[in-house]
């Protein structure tokens, strides 16, 4: 005769595989909308990389899908797929009917742009923050630089109710694939109000004084700032490229520090 389940074990099972499925649920993926990429997830308050939970997007969850201002409708998205070769740590959601706009897409229930984001002229960031582009590439070596300011967007991202200010600018002055010339640069920053004085936090930069070769130069642009975990605070999302391949990223910014949460990409 088969013995009876004890009570207390069959209650400990059904526990366990609700606490699973709980955990499952909040799973939130970030995708990137032009690059196609499973950028990551918050998972239980701690962000994972796409190919820590990648076997947990499946086919069928439903995305809503930002511009760098606005939401812009739903898809449904594929499972998660891996590029393989030469990228089999980055993987794939399609996102169904397909959506050639958009920046990011997440499968989530909050208010993902609680504030207002502005995406500033080419002109009026250039007037703005090319002096701010000369001070910090001149702390690295590069002196007189030609500040090329090729971006700015500004937002509340911590809802103090004082904008930030994100700006990326580049310098490539060679081939763009294997040369760096003297004075090329590409930088990301944040421009931040703290206790009356404007401090200025990085979140990627690289510094050519003198030109070089067989070295790869970067160029950043931003992707936009969204609340991606639910916690009223809005995240930077930026795009890197260089010669042969690309990534996305997701920054935090807490008082005057920024912290990469997830990076992913293909490349040669």
């Amino acid at each position: 005769m088969r013995p009876l389940a004890h009570p207390t074990l069959l209650s400990l099972a059904c526990a366990l595989a609700a606490s699973a499925s709980a955990t499952a649920q909040t799973i939130h993926p970030v995708l990137d909308v032009k690059g196609g990429y499973l950028v990551g997830a918050p998972v239980n308050g701690t962000w994972r990389e796409g190919q820590a939970i990648a076997r947990q997007v499946r086919a069928g969850r439903r995305y809503r899908v930002f511009s760098g201002t606005a939401e812009i409708g739903t898809r449904t998205g594929t499972r998660a797929v891996s590029l393989d070769v030469p990228c089999p740590e980055t993987f794939d959601v399609t996102l169904e009917p397909r959506r050639e706009s958009g920046e990011i897409a997440i499968d989530a229930s909050w208010n993902v742009l609680p504030r207002r984001v502005t995406w500033m002229s080419q002109s009026a960031a250039a007037a703005s923050y090319a002096g701010a582009v000369r001070e910090i590439v001149a702390r690295h070596g590069i002196r007189n630089a030609d500040a090329r300011v090729t971006g700015a967007v500004r937002a509340d991202l911590d809802g103090d109710g004082t904008e930030e200010v994100i700006v990326t600018a580049h310098r490539q002055t060679a081939d763009g694939s294997f040369h760096v010339g003297a004075g090329d640069y590409a930088i990301v920053f944040v421009r931040k109000l703290v206790a009356g004085s404007v401090r200025t936090i990085m979140l990627e930069e690289e510094y050519h004084p003198r030109a070089a070769g067989e070295t790869t130069p970067n160029k950043y642009a931003i992707a936009g700032a969204y609340d991606l975990d639910g916690d009223g605070v809005m995240e930077v999302v930026l795009r890197g490229s260089y010669y042969e391949g690309g990534w996305t990223s997701i920054h935090r910014i807490r008082g005057t520090t920024a912290r990469k949460l997830v990076s992913v990409g293909c490349g040669a």
